[in-house]
């Protein structure tokens, strides 16, 4: 599966991208192309340096090698420049950086990997791209950051303030998590966030979900989309949003999430016992039992329950999920485990990745709302990138030379600030036709 021809880091385009943005600044003042300031950012993710002072202590010693680089990327004569700029040069462009159309460049390059097919074999049923929702925290004060922080009391009766962000990634059975869309979760600025005040109701998941669910069908108004959720997006809202937008959904479900459903579900079982199939493999055995066609609402759900018997350690355990998909004995399985399940792939290949794995998900990498948000996008951006690095078929060659991915991050970052590029390097690696595709091993 071909999924670009290959630049310097994957994606030919991106630069094209990037250019594309409308620069908030004034002209004649202009000392840094717009795309190298965005470059710099990129960097701190791609690199995982994990913190924006990085640029400053780390990028900007080695400025020569980096502008040597950064000129091969950009098509840019950067010959008049010295130095890159420094962290805040970059923090304040991206105070000024529309939010929405980062965004749309994030959107393209999904798009690009779509339309170029290298997700089809991701597909449930060979028919939908699983997108996973799920909310995540950004960080979390004593004090409130800005107007729109979310507010709770602790156990402790502590008051504290904090920012979410709802996700909507697409999601793969071997690994992949791309960030697709995404929506902050806080109050409006008018509120003081008194939580005592009578009828005061924070913004929540839901909400952010009603915000987002728009957006992501005017992005990708054709994609044939499965939404993967917690059981939270058990409710008629969600199900009302799936059913106007042509969307099907595989949703975690608990016996509380609705329980006229559940209800159901336990007098209809008994009397199919044919509704029913087993599977097995060398450490597990898996019992698959359904219920199709009940009627909620203006909806026809159908619900599915797995019974998993883990035969190593002689543990037992049961799944729920609610689907509009129809569900025979030839498609329960891949809608149990090749969509319910995957969707902790947003929380173990996302989101746990961002905050452990280098990105530093939850680091304030600004004070300022709008250069926060576009840090945000940002750092999609690059684990985008990264991720089609470690899937891709050189990882293992990469792996036996480098010892491992942490080790490769600091390999490019010595390239980077060592190492000039000259555009005979750049001729000479596209002299000949080649592809770099996804590792199926």
């Amino acid at each position: 599966m071909l999924f670009t021809r290959p630049s310097v880091i994957f994606f030919p385009q991106l630069p094209v991208l990037l250019r594309s943005l409308t620069d908030p600044r004034v002209p004649g003042k202009v000392q840094y192309p717009l795309p190298i300031l965005l470059w710099l950012p990129l960097f701190i993710f791609l690199l995982k340096l994990g913190a924006r002072r990085q640029i400053t202590y780390l990028l900007r010693p080695a400025s020569a090698s980096i502008l040597s680089h950064l000129s091969m990327l950009t098509k840019d004569d950067l010959s008049s420049l010295s130095t890159i700029a420094c962290d805040d040069a970059v923090a304040d462009l991206l105070a000024k950086i529309s939010v929405a159309e980062l965004q749309i460049v994030l959107q393209k390059m999904v798009g690009g990997l779509i339309r170029k097919r290298v997700l089809d074999h991701a597909r449930l049923l060979d028919t939908w791209y699983m997108i996973a929702v799920d909310a995540t925290g950004l960080f979390c004060r004593h004090k409130r950051h800005c107007p729109r922080c979310l507010v709770k009391t602790s156990k402790t009766g502590e008051v504290l303030y904090y920012h979410n962000v709802l996700e909507a990634k697409l999601i793969t059975e071997d690994g992949l998590a791309l960030s697709i869309c995404s929506e902050p979760i806080e109050n409006d600025e008018a509120d003081t966030g008194d939580l005592n005040k009578e009828g005061y109701k924070q913004d929540c998941e839901i909400n952010a979900f009603k915000r987002l669910a728009p957006r992501l069908k005017a992005a990708f108004p054709q994609l044939p989309i499965c939404i993967l959720g917690d059981s939270l997006y058990a409710a008629a809202p969600i199900m009302n949003i799936c059913k106007e937008f042509n969307w099907a959904f595989c949703i975690s479900f608990k016996e509380g999430s609705i329980p006229s459903v559940y209800e159901e579900f336990q007098s209809l079982s008994p009397l199919q016992p044919e509704n029913s199939t087993t599977w097995e493999t060398e450490f597990v055995y898996q019992n698959i039992s359904w219920v199709n066609t009940i009627e909620y609402r203006t909806h026809t759900v159908h619900l599915i329950h797995c019974s998993d018997h883990d035969k190593r350690n002689d543990v037992q355990k049961r799944f729920l999920y609610l689907t509009n998909i129809s569900t025979t004995s030839t498609t329960v399985r891949p809608l149990a485990n090749g969509a319910g399940r995957q969707r902790w792939k947003i929380e173990n290949q996302g989101f746990n990745m961002q905050k452990n794995g280098g990105y530093n998900l939850e680091h304030v990498y600004s004070e300022n709302e709008n250069a926060a948000q576009c840090f945000y996008i940002i750092l999609q951006i690059a684990h985008l990138i990264n991720q089609l690095i470690e899937h891709g078929s050189l990882i293992e060659k990469l792996r036996t030379r480098y010892g491992s991915l942490k080790n490769l991050s600091l390999y490019l970052l010595s390239a980077l600030t060592i190492i000039s590029v000259e555009q005979n390097d750049i001729d000479a690696l596209f002299q000949k036709p080649f592809q770099i595709r996804l590792d199926s091993s």
